[in-house]
């Protein structure tokens, strides 16, 4: 049996690899605080598939697996994945102290999994062997020990958007938040075939804190059903998320209807004119106002004359408002929008009329 006391063992032991690894430094006079060690318990029957995870800080660059304080190597039933081990067809004799360590920039951290794989359940003898705990924390952790849950969703109206249309090279994220007793796993299905990342060009992403997958830079080979399945011993559950990728196609620019809109203001008042454009390729936006030459509002050409007020730089959204100041009667007349891309050009006019305040009765 793995009992309390040699779990502390294996702990101290690990603890001590480290440090023998990546030796730290010490505070001369004064003594080092004890290390909290914190430990996740695992109970199996033999037979059952025992799967252990860790959670990942984001800069994680190694990660490395010891059970009992010795290097844990794949075999026929042990299967590491960077962040997961799983045995298949537990026996007693995996039973242990597991550690994952990792290292970040940010620094290392370990955690333990105490592990105990066995036909019978805890008896009261286990329980005398931890002489610190008090009869109370005994029988709460034999609670939470034994109030077994099925998996089940956390966020359900979080999932109910089940349809993802999204242009190609967009970022697509699912999730399927859930929570369960012993922690489920989640794997993930695409049109019901197991799906690992060298499935897809460029990979993906799980992240098991948030129960999701994320999948950069889409194309249209990433349509399909993806599948969530989140289980543990005591039940399984399921999700499908659709994922059509639009591939994008190139069309002249397109102006949302109404905009620029008509204004009609107080002499110096200040206007704003808005144009919104939609355009995959990169838009150029002018703004141009009909004015008169010699009397005249048509050029030789047969072409209105204009006057460039505006046009876009780098930043072409800032170029969809005009912004006109403390505006005169000489300001009234027609405002055009006039965007043009590679492939087209549109553009779409407003009229802005200035009025004089009405005098008041009794002055002039």
């Amino acid at each position: 049996m793995f009992t309390w006391r040699s779990l502390i063992f294996w702990a101290v032991l690990v603890t001590a690899t480290l440090s023998t690894a990546r030796p730290a430094p010490t505070l001369p006079d004064q003594v080092l605080p004890k290390a909290k060690i914190d430990v996740e318990s695992y109970s199996a029957h033999p037979g059952d598939l025992l799967q252990l995870r860790c959670r990942l800080r984001d800069d994680v660059q190694s990660i490395n697996w010891v059970r009992n304080g010795v290097q844990l190597l794949e075999s026929n039933r042990t299967r590491i994945t960077g962040e997961e081990v799983e045995v298949r067809d537990a026996v007693p004799e995996d039973s242990g102290l597991y550690a994952c360590m990792t290292n970040s920039p940010s620094g290392s951290e370990t955690t333990y999994f105490s592990v105990n794989v066995s036909d019978a359940l805890p008896s009261a003898e286990d329980d005398d062997d931890d002489d610190d705990s008090s009869s109370e924390e005994k029988e709460a952790d034999n609670t939470k020990e034994y109030h077994a849950v099925a998996p089940y969703w956390t966020y359900p109206e979080k999932m109910e958007k089940k349809l993802h249309a999204v242009p190609a090279a967009k970022t697509v994220k699912f999730r399927c938040p859930s929570g369960g007793t012993p922690n489920p796993t989640l794997r993930w299905l695409k049109n019901g075939k197991e799906f690992k990342p060298d499935h897809r060009i460029g990979g993906y992403k799980v992240r098991y804190a948030t129960w999701s997958i994320i999948m950069d830079s889409v194309v249209p080979s990433d349509k399909g059903n993806y599948t969530c399945i989140v289980e543990n011993r005591y039940g399984s559950i399921n999700h499908t998320y659709q994922l059509d990728v639009v591939e994008r196609s190139p069309h002249r620019p397109i102006l949302q209807a109404g905009l620029p809109a008509n204004k009609t203001v107080a002499l110096g008042s200040n206007v704003e004119f808005v144009c919104k454009v939609y355009s995959d390729p990169q838009p150029h936006i002018q703004w141009l106002k009909h004015i008169e030459v010699n009397g005249s509002k048509i050029g030789p050409d047969n072409l209105p004359y204009v006057q460039i007020l505006k046009h876009s730089g780098i930043n072409s959204s800032d170029a969809e408002v005009l912004t006109l100041y403390n505006v005169t009667e000489a300001e009234s007349g027609e405002y055009v929008c006039k965007v043009s891309n590679y492939i087209g050009e549109a553009n779409q006019s407003a009229w802005l009329t200035v009025t004089r305040p009405m005098a008041k009765d009794g002055w002039s």
